[in-house]
């Protein structure tokens, strides 16, 4: 005798070899296509147009009921697929990083695709779906990608459940069961979500081509460098104040030192970049809460380079992955940030100049700090006649240079020559904010006033739904620190000398309309509130999704009265898991829904047991309705085809027709209600 597993088996073997009907062969394509749909914004445009090719191929094909392609011509076309990733590998100095594996894993699954004839092939490219919708989250993870991942999981789900069972759709709604594994599926997920946050670290990192765009700021600063941000509203970072933030006009971003200045460009230098000795504060203004203490935490967008950014000159940082503080005050990740970051900083605002305790400059910094290249003669001499006065009125000069006509503060301004100092300060005297910044730079240096660029952002929008500080990459800024014994490196924003509205009120109202419109400035009320709750949504998402790490457990259960580090929390928690589990398996237990076939025969068993006739624990239904026609010879026929037809709807084969069933059913249902046994 064949058991129900054997069935079972068997029936599911004899699936996987039928045939996919033209139907099924237009549910794959279209899931395909819906995976790889937003792959698309991440990938190369060569990669897309590769999918876009691939894709519509196997469209027309199916839309023609046209015959797959055979092995010739999908091995030629695999080949020239892989040529095609090679060149692009070689293009970005033979690095196969995510970008490539992830369109090599796509243009593979359509290609296998082409060849798929049978339901086993069938589900083997929705499973392949279910890894290539995972891969979406290597590029980025916004709240959207969530829940476009979980509608797309339903339809694989949806039809890998009609590959292998396409009877399942007259029988049961594909819907209602995807929805009965979400509400058990989901409060699972949640419970381990609290219990086992985010690494502090990756258990393993995929390599990035080399040429992948990012946009931001680099350790280079020339004219035009810092201003072709300008136009880009591309995100930079967020910020979300433990308390009341600063003013905007007190919000400079610090991010790199700029010390080297070859006559066109200033540079980084990377010996300035080791660890700063550890020293402990000195002074009770640096504890948090202390007037002009500022905590708080910055969601960084990737910026392919190392350096962090915190507000002024930040006191300390706390991040996932390593971090060190340079000799300059620069915070450096150990790793490029090649994905997104959140971390904790604090900083102290003693004003709106920052200053440091510090005594005597050392010879070598001094001498950096002064070092200048040949040229420039005009700017050295109106240095040198600044040269007698205190260091603080060379700097005061400085800035009234700058302050007097025609100096003008612009997004569009001249090519410069050669010279290029001297002919911004003498001939053009228009530029951005970093012509303003190296030629201070120069000029301070000229007269002996150490001093160095700085380069990072300025100011930022707050979201006035949420409170968060937005920082774009048209807020990026340089401006200067210059070294004044006996305070230190105090900042000066040489730009807020010729456009003091650029630092006060921003970017939009201190160059003309004609040179920079603000898509935001402009826009009404309504679509502006509509943006701060995106946003807002954005931030939530970040913060208390991806960015939920050991820290923010930890202040979760504190607030729950828990310790995480607590063994019985995790116990808790685990027990929790279970019963949730358990749950909807109790309540089956509790509300059986019991098959109507099986319900109609068993009302017949019951009838014939109240006049005598009992049915066998082993007793099937063929030799029972002929022991029960003995009994009851006045209605042997009817017994007869009562048991005959329970066997045809509860074990024969479906035909897949629902109507056909029903009709089966009520009429059996009619003739087992007319048999009559007295």
């Amino acid at each position: 005798m064949t058991t129900t597993a054997t069935i079972g088996t068997e029936a599911a073997a004899f699936g996987s070899a039928r045939a996919l009907t033209h139907r099924e062969h237009g549910w794959l394509i279209a899931q395909l296509a819906v995976v790889l749909a937003p792959l698309l914004r991440a990938l190369p445009l060569v990669t897309c147009a590769v999918f876009g090719v691939l894709l519509l191929w196997r469209a027309l094909l199916w839309v023609r009921g046209a015959p797959l392609p055979g092995k010739w011509v999908l091995g030629l076309t695999g080949v020239a697929t892989l040529v095609v990733t090679l060149a692009l590998a070689m293009r970005t100095g033979g690095n196969i990083g995510r970008d490539l594996s992830v369109a090599l894993l796509g243009a593979f699954l359509v290609l296998k695709l082409m060849e798929s004839h049978t339901v086993r092939n069938g589900v083997l490219v929705t499973q392949l779906c279910c890894f290539l919708l995972l891969s979406q989250v290597l590029f980025d993870q916004p709240p959207w990608l969530a829940a476009t991942m979980l509608a797309t999981v339903a339809l694989l789900l949806r039809n890998w459940l009609l590959l292998l069972h396409p009877q399942a759709r007259a029988r049961v709604s594909p819907a209602r069961v995807l929805a009965r594994l979400v509400l058990m599926g989901l409060p699972c997920a949640a419970v381990l979500f609290l219990l086992f946050p985010r690494l502090d670290h990756p258990l393993w990192r995929l390599p990035q081509t080399a040429d992948t765009a990012v946009s931001g700021l680099s350790d280079r600063m020339a004219p035009g460098s810092v201003g072709q941000l300008i136009l880009s509203d591309d995100l930079a970072f967020r910020v979300d104040f433990v308390g009341a933030p600063p003013p905007l006009d007190t919000l400079y971003w610090r991010g790199m030192v700029l010390w080297r200045f070859d006559g066109q460009t200033w540079t980084a230098a990377s010996m300035r970049q080791r660890p700063a000795p550890e020293s402990v504060p000195n002074s009770a203004d640096a504890i948090s809460g202390a007037p002009g203490v500022f905590d708080y935490n910055i969601t960084l967008e990737p910026t392919r380079q190392r350096w962090l950014f915190a507000l002024d000159r930040g006191q300390s940082i706390e991040a996932r992955d390593g971090t060190g503080r340079s000799i300059d005050g620069e915070f450096l990740s150990t790793q490029l940030l090649d994905q997104r970051v959140r971390y904790h900083a604090r900083s102290r605002l003693p004003g709106r100049n920052r200053t440091d305790d510090a005594g005597a400059l050392d010879p070598l910094t001094q001498q950096m700090a002064l070092a200048l290249p040949p040229g420039n003669p005009q700017a050295r001499a109106l240095a040198a006649q600044w040269a007698p006065l205190p260091p603080a009125e060379r700097v005061s000069a400085a800035l009234k240079l700058f302050g007097r006509a025609p100096f003008a503060y612009t997004l569009e301004p001249e090519p410069l020559q050669d010279q290029q100092i001297d002919d911004f300060l003498f001939r053009t005297h228009r530029g951005f904010c970093e012509h303003y910044a190296g030629s201070f730079v120069f000029l301070m240096r000229a007269a002996g006033v150490p001093a160095r660029v700085v380069v990072g952002y300025l100011g930022g929008e707050v979201n006035a739904m949420s409170g968060d500080i937005i920082v774009r990459q048209s807020d990026a800024h340089a401006w200067a620190e210059v070294w004044l014994d006996g305070r230190g490196w105090v900042r000066v924003d040489p730009t807020a000398a010729v456009a003091p509205q650029r630092v006060e009120r921003g970017l939009a109202a201190a160059v003309p309309a004609s040179e920079f419109r603000s898509r935001r400035a402009e826009e009404p009320g309504w679509l502006r509130s509509v943006r701060w709750g995106l946003d807002g949504l954005i931030s939530g998402w970040n913060s208390w999704v991806l960015g939920y790490d050991r820290n923010r457990q930890a202040r979760l259960f504190a607030w729950l009265g828990l310790d995480a580090a607590d063994p019985r929390a995790v116990l808790w928690g685990v027990s929790g898991l279970f019963l949730l589990a358990a749950l909807p398996l109790l309540w089956q237990q509790r509300k059986p829904k019991p098959d109507p076939v099986q319900a109609q025969w068993q009302r017949l068993c019951d009838r014939l047991a109240r006049h005598g006739c009992t049915r066998g624990v082993a007793e099937g239904p063929m030799a029972y309705a002929e022991r029960a026609a003995t009994q009851f010879p006045q209605a042997a026929q009817a017994l007869r085809d009562a048991a005959a037809g329970y066997v045809a709807l509860r074990y024969g084969r479906d035909d897949g027709d629902a109507q056909a069933r029903a009709r089966r059913f009520t009429q059996w249902r009619e003739a087992v209600a007319q048999v009559r046994l007295g």
